[in-house]
Protein backbone atom coordinates (compact mmCIF):
# COMPACT_ATOMS: atom_id res chain seq x y z
CA UNK A 1 0.00 0.00 0.00
CA UNK A 2 2.57 2.88 0.70
CA UNK A 3 6.18 2.03 0.88
CA UNK A 4 7.00 4.13 3.89
CA UNK A 5 5.17 7.11 5.96
CA UNK A 6 6.87 9.59 7.75
CA UNK A 7 6.82 10.84 11.49
CA UNK A 8 3.58 12.88 12.44
CA UNK A 9 1.57 11.05 9.53
CA UNK A 10 -2.02 10.47 10.73
CA UNK A 11 -3.65 7.14 10.04
CA UNK A 12 -7.01 5.13 11.34
CA UNK A 13 -6.22 1.35 13.22
CA UNK A 14 -9.46 -1.00 14.06
CA UNK A 15 -10.59 -0.45 17.54
CA UNK A 16 -13.27 -3.19 19.18
CA UNK A 17 -14.69 -0.44 21.04
CA UNK A 18 -14.82 2.57 18.65
CA UNK A 19 -14.50 0.46 15.64
CA UNK A 20 -12.09 2.94 14.10
CA UNK A 21 -9.47 4.89 16.00
CA UNK A 22 -7.20 7.73 15.29
CA UNK A 23 -3.40 7.94 15.79
CA UNK A 24 0.02 9.19 14.92
CA UNK A 25 3.09 8.30 13.86
CA UNK A 26 5.81 9.10 16.35
CA UNK A 27 8.61 8.20 14.00
CA UNK A 28 9.42 7.43 10.39
CA UNK A 29 7.83 3.81 8.85
CA UNK A 30 9.88 2.33 5.84
CA UNK A 31 8.98 -0.68 3.72
CA UNK A 32 9.94 -3.95 5.83
CA UNK A 33 9.38 -2.42 9.24
CA UNK A 34 7.59 -4.96 11.25
CA UNK A 35 5.33 -2.24 13.19
CA UNK A 36 3.97 1.18 13.70
CA UNK A 37 5.41 3.49 16.43
CA UNK A 38 1.89 5.30 16.85
CA UNK A 39 0.32 8.03 19.58
CA UNK A 40 -3.25 7.56 20.38
CA UNK A 41 -5.15 10.61 20.51
CA UNK A 42 -4.99 10.27 24.72
CA UNK A 43 -1.39 10.29 23.83
CA UNK A 44 -1.35 6.42 24.77
CA UNK A 45 1.92 5.22 22.57
CA UNK A 46 1.37 1.90 21.19
CA UNK A 47 3.38 -0.52 18.71
CA UNK A 48 0.69 -1.29 15.85
CA UNK A 49 1.88 -4.46 13.89
CA UNK A 50 2.27 -4.39 10.01
CA UNK A 51 1.53 -6.66 7.13
CA UNK A 52 4.87 -7.07 6.15
CA UNK A 53 4.16 -9.83 3.45
CA UNK A 54 1.39 -7.33 2.22
CA UNK A 55 3.48 -4.23 3.00
CA UNK A 56 -0.78 -2.91 4.46
CA UNK A 57 -0.11 -0.46 6.83
CA UNK A 58 -3.41 1.47 8.27
CA UNK A 59 -5.78 4.05 6.12
CA UNK A 60 -4.41 7.36 5.94
CA UNK A 61 -6.78 10.07 7.94
CA UNK A 62 -7.75 12.85 6.08
CA UNK A 63 -6.47 16.86 6.60
CA UNK A 64 -8.31 18.16 9.12
CA UNK A 65 -9.32 21.09 6.54
CA UNK A 66 -11.55 17.84 4.68
CA UNK A 67 -13.35 17.05 7.91
CA UNK A 68 -17.01 17.37 8.14
CA UNK A 69 -17.09 17.94 4.34
CA UNK A 70 -21.14 18.22 2.70
CA UNK A 71 -19.43 15.51 -0.27
CA UNK A 72 -17.85 12.83 0.75
CA UNK A 73 -16.00 12.38 -2.93
CA UNK A 74 -13.95 16.20 -1.98
CA UNK A 75 -12.32 13.76 0.71
CA UNK A 76 -8.60 12.77 -0.18
CA UNK A 77 -8.87 9.08 1.07
CA UNK A 78 -12.23 7.72 0.94
CA UNK A 79 -12.51 4.35 3.02
CA UNK A 80 -14.37 2.80 5.55
CA UNK A 81 -12.91 5.07 8.44
CA UNK A 82 -12.81 8.46 6.77
CA UNK A 83 -16.23 8.10 5.32
CA UNK A 84 -17.80 6.93 9.07
CA UNK A 85 -15.83 9.48 10.49
CA UNK A 86 -16.93 12.18 8.29
CA UNK A 87 -20.66 10.99 8.92
CA UNK A 88 -19.74 11.14 12.78
CA UNK A 89 -18.38 14.91 12.57
CA UNK A 90 -21.43 15.81 10.59
CA UNK A 91 -24.25 14.33 12.61
CA UNK A 92 -22.88 14.80 15.67
CA UNK A 93 -21.14 18.01 16.55
CA UNK A 94 -22.62 20.05 12.89
CA UNK A 95 -26.30 18.77 13.36
CA UNK A 96 -26.58 17.53 9.80
CA UNK A 97 -28.45 14.69 8.78
CA UNK A 98 -27.59 14.59 5.16
CA UNK A 99 -24.52 14.15 3.26
CA UNK A 100 -23.74 13.98 -0.47
CA UNK A 101 -21.80 10.79 -1.74
CA UNK A 102 -21.58 12.48 -5.40
CA UNK A 103 -25.28 12.43 -6.89
CA UNK A 104 -26.05 9.82 -3.96
CA UNK A 105 -27.53 11.25 -0.51
CA UNK A 106 -26.77 9.36 2.58
CA UNK A 107 -29.26 10.22 5.58
CA UNK A 108 -29.07 9.45 9.29
CA UNK A 109 -31.67 9.07 10.84
CA UNK A 110 -32.04 11.32 14.03
CA UNK A 111 -34.93 9.62 15.36
CA UNK A 112 -36.26 12.50 15.98
CA UNK A 113 -38.67 15.48 14.12
CA UNK A 114 -36.48 18.00 12.89
CA UNK A 115 -37.53 21.42 11.03
CA UNK A 116 -36.18 20.84 8.13
CA UNK A 117 -38.77 20.05 6.23
CA UNK A 118 -41.29 23.35 6.35
CA UNK A 119 -42.67 24.85 3.27
CA UNK A 120 -39.99 27.83 3.84
CA UNK A 121 -37.03 24.86 2.96
CA UNK A 122 -38.91 23.27 -0.20
CA UNK A 123 -39.26 27.07 -1.76
CA UNK A 124 -35.79 27.59 -0.53
CA UNK A 125 -34.72 24.51 -2.33
CA UNK A 126 -37.00 25.19 -5.56
CA UNK A 127 -35.01 25.67 -8.57
CA UNK A 128 -31.42 25.26 -7.06
CA UNK A 129 -28.93 22.83 -8.16
CA UNK A 130 -28.13 20.03 -6.26
CA UNK A 131 -24.79 21.46 -5.39
CA UNK A 132 -26.06 24.90 -4.39
CA UNK A 133 -27.39 24.44 -0.93
CA UNK A 134 -26.79 22.03 2.37
CA UNK A 135 -27.31 18.38 1.18
CA UNK A 136 -31.17 17.36 1.30
CA UNK A 137 -33.75 15.04 0.24
CA UNK A 138 -35.41 17.95 -1.39
CA UNK A 139 -32.45 18.72 -3.48
CA UNK A 140 -32.54 15.37 -4.88
CA UNK A 141 -36.21 15.57 -5.05
CA UNK A 142 -35.73 19.56 -7.10
CA UNK A 143 -33.30 17.63 -9.48
CA UNK A 144 -35.13 14.31 -10.41
CA UNK A 145 -38.52 17.27 -10.57
CA UNK A 146 -35.89 19.23 -13.08
CA UNK A 147 -34.59 16.70 -14.77
CA UNK A 148 -38.64 15.58 -15.82
CA UNK A 149 -39.33 18.73 -16.76
CA UNK A 150 -36.50 19.24 -18.58
CA UNK A 151 -36.26 16.21 -20.91
CA UNK A 152 -39.70 14.53 -20.91
CA UNK A 153 -39.06 11.60 -19.19
CA UNK A 154 -40.19 9.46 -16.09
CA UNK A 155 -37.35 10.29 -13.00
CA UNK A 156 -36.35 7.62 -9.90
CA UNK A 157 -35.72 8.02 -6.76
CA UNK A 158 -34.38 5.10 -5.24
CA UNK A 159 -34.63 5.33 -1.35
CA UNK A 160 -32.84 2.50 0.35
CA UNK A 161 -31.84 1.71 3.87
CA UNK A 162 -32.37 -1.39 6.30
CA UNK A 163 -35.65 -1.84 8.44
CA UNK A 164 -36.03 1.11 10.55
CA UNK A 165 -33.83 4.03 9.06
CA UNK A 166 -36.43 6.09 7.46
CA UNK A 167 -36.86 5.11 4.05
CA UNK A 168 -40.73 5.88 4.42
CA UNK A 169 -40.31 8.85 6.21
CA UNK A 170 -37.85 10.14 2.86
CA UNK A 171 -40.45 8.95 0.39
CA UNK A 172 -43.15 10.90 2.06
CA UNK A 173 -40.52 14.31 2.43
CA UNK A 174 -39.78 13.68 -1.18
CA UNK A 175 -43.59 13.08 -2.31
CA UNK A 176 -44.60 16.49 -0.34
CA UNK A 177 -42.01 18.18 -2.46
CA UNK A 178 -43.57 16.87 -5.30
CA UNK A 179 -46.89 17.63 -4.15
CA UNK A 180 -45.78 21.45 -3.29
CA UNK A 181 -43.15 22.50 -6.53
CA UNK A 182 -45.96 20.27 -8.82
CA UNK A 183 -49.10 22.63 -8.22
Amino acid sequence: MAASLGKYTRVWIPDPDEVWRSAELTKDYKEGDKSLQLRLEDDTILEYPVDVQNNQVPFLRNPDILVGENDLTALSHLHEPAVLHNLKVRFLESNHIYTYCGIVLVAINPYEQLPIYGQDVIYAYSGQNMGDMDPHIFAVAEEAYKQMARDEKNQSIIVSGESGAGKTVSAKYAMRYFATVGG
